[in-house]
């Protein structure tokens, strides 16, 4: 079963903070899990296989995006029931199901500037839940960008807000056409979270 501490116990203040984020809605909340629980559920996490994942935009190891072992469905499943009714009320998206994988970002893995929105697909939020690494990364921050549209096109973008991607922190952010993100390259050590995305 997942396990969550008080970070999104203060609902009206999280919504305050989701309507004024910038430079679109977001939070980052910090010791997101338990302390007593991230043993467990590393443990589990160990035991789903990664592979090397690498295009235009990206290149990491990622593990597929439906789990091959039952303890990270359960994880997913437990999570998705945990999170999604706080976050429906905090971000006023209705959110019901998650996808979840692992991902791990070495030395000279990166993830250029994105969108994730995908017409028909349906993500609503997108999360990153940063894990502890036996080699803490230099560099891989989640970079937010400010983005300017004309009749639906992007004509501008500029970097407005860093996160280091601290161990425990949980990241939400809305998905949409201006939602512009990339993970800075990993100058050392290892990055390694679960991601993925929340659906009505």
């Amino acid at each position: 079963m997942w396990a969550i501490g008080r970070a999104l116990d203060d609902e009206d203040a999280l919504r305050r903070a989701w309507r004024d984020a910038s430079p679109f809605p977001h939070l980052v909340l910090d010791d997101f899990v338990p302390a007593e629980a991230l043993d467990p559920l590393l443990e589990v996490l160990d035991e789903e296989p990664l592979e090397p994942y690498a295009a235009d935009i990206y290149t990491f190891e990622a593990s597929r995006p439906e789990p091959r072992t039952p303890g990270v469905a359960t994880i997913r499943d437990s999570f998705a029931d945990a999170v999604t009714p706080r976050l429906s009320r905090i971000t006023g998206r209705s959110v019901r199901r998650a996808d979840m994988r692992v991902y791990a970002y070495e030395a000279g893995h990166y993830l250029l500037p994105h969108s994730d929105h995908q017409e028909g697909v349906g993500r609503a939020l997108a999360y990153a839940l940063y894990l502890p690494s036996p080699s803490p990364p230099t560099g891989g921050e989640l970079e937010l960008f400010r983005c300017e549209l004309a009749a639906g096109e992007l004509v501008r973008a500029e970097s407005a807000a860093l996160v280091e991607p601290r161990p425990n922190r949980l990241v939400v952010f809305e998905v949409g056409d201006a939602s512009l993100h990339q993970v800075r390259e990993v100058l050392s050590g290892v990055r390694i979270s679960l991601s993925g995305w929340l659906y009505p």
